[in-house]
This record gives structure tokens, C-alpha cells and sequence, in this order.
């Protein structure tokens, strides 16, 4: 089992802050795009966007999960603690990260996501300005959410008893399952990167697309 340090006071709150930000943004934009769908076609191009975002959140879930396993190690400055132990630490404890909080996992990614999040909802337009400005601003939105859920999904899959709403999404199939998961803590590890909803998995390993970066990169598999 691995001993987590202590989080400082100050990291809990801008994290738990950022995530409140974050929360509040996320339904202010979500609301004015609604506000704007003015047809058939407007609705429809939300509805598609939201799609296509969720599934590039997915994708982008996948390339930091692999880069996090892939590259570097524990004691690369900076980005060694922060970013790659945590992923290291879940292999050696996949249920390790069932002990962590909301906040702990996706507050940082949350405030990682306003500087997009915010000048878009205060600064662009959607009113009158027709489906592909919406869709643009719903692939935004959707790939955002995405990413700053994809942790907490990402726990969920770990859980002998996720919450209900997780269980109900897991069944849909609309989030990482246990079983699409497990497929990445099988040998030999080194594919099946995808946590937010691990829809792409089966697409990305057909491609080869994992093996394409190892080679490239030269990182353990």
C-alpha cells in the first residue's frame, strides 16, 4: 500500500474552489447554449456536439493515461510527483484510488479547465450566430466535462459499489465500466488507456495506436 503525504490546507482549497468555479461555469455555458437553439438544426448540432466531445475527452483520457504509465518516472522533476506517481501508484494499488476524495481527484483537472471554460462563457456569442458556432461551443463543453470527470469515472470502475447514477451510467454504457477497464490491468499492460468513458478503447487498439507511441517514444510498455 502506498502512503500518500499530506495534502497542504491550501492545495484542498484552491482545488475544492476551482471545482466550485468550475461547476458553476460549466452550467452558466451549458445554459446559454440552450438558450440560443432557436431549430431543429441548431438542436440537433448540440445534441451531436456534445457526442463528439464526449468522445475526445475520452481520447484525451487515453493519451494522458499512457503518457502517465509511458513516460518518465516517479522522479522526473515537477511532473514526477504530481502527474506520474499518481498513475504509477495505481497499478501497484488499483484500489487505491477508491480511498481518494472528489476533490483530490478532480480539482486540479477542474482548474485546469477554467481558462477555456471561463473567457468562452463571458466573451462568445451564441445567440443568432447558427448550429456551427453551438456545436463548437458544445464540443467545448462536453470535452471539458469529460476530462474533469474522467478520475472520478475512473474510481467509479474501481468500486465493488459505485453510487447509483454511476451504476445507472456504467450499465448505459456511457462511462468506463469494470469490465472495459479491467481489459488495462490484464497482461501485458500496455494498451486499453481510455478512463472517461473507454468507448475508443477497442478503435485505438485496433489501430495500433499505442504501440505506435511506444515504439516512437521508447517507453515501457
Amino acid at each position: 500500500m502506498v502512503v500518500r503525504p499530506h495534502r497542504p490546507w491550501a492545495v484542498v482549497a484552491l482545488e475544492g474552489g476551482s471545482l466550485l468555479a468550475f461547476a458553476i461555469y460549466a452550467g452558466w455555458l451549458a445554459g446559454r447554449l440552450f438558450e440560443a437553439v432557436s431549430g431543429a438544426l441548431d438542436l440537433l448540432a448540440l445534441l451531436a456536439s456534445g457526442v463528439v466531445g464526449w468522445l475526445l475527452a475520452d481520447l484525451l483520457s487515453g493519451l494522458v493515461h499512457w503518457a502517465g504509465d509511458t513516460l518518465g518516472s516517479e522522479h522526473t522533476p515537477v511532473l514526477g510527483p504530481s502527474f506520474i506517481a499518481p498513475f504509477r501508484e495505481h497499478h501497484d494499488d488499483p484500489q487505491a484510488m477508491v480511498a481518494h476524495g472528489t476533490v483530490e481527484l478532480v480539482g486540479s483537472t477542474a482548474l485546469l479547465a477554467l481558462p477555456s471554460l471561463v473567457p468562452v462563457t463571458h466573451l462568445v456569442a451564441f445567440e443568432g450566430q447558427g448550429p456551427l458556432r453551438l456545436a463548437l461551443g458544445g464540443v467545448l463543453l462536453a470535452t471539458l466535462l469529460g476530462v474533469v470527470v474522467t478520475n472520478l469515472v475512473h474510481r467509479w470502475a474501481h468500486m465493488d459499489r459505485p453510487p447509483a447514477v454511476a451504476a445507472l451510467l456504467q450499465r448505459a454504457g456511457l462511462i468506463l465500466t469494470p469490465a472495459r477497464h479491467e481489459r488495462h490491468h490484464t497482461a501485458p499492460f500496455d494498451g486499453w488507456f481510455c478512463i472517461s468513458s473507454g468507448l475508443l478503447d477497442g478503435l485505438l487498439m485496433r489501430i495500433g495506436l499505442w504501440e505506435r507511441l511506444n515504439a516512437r517514444f521508447q517507453g515501457r510498455s
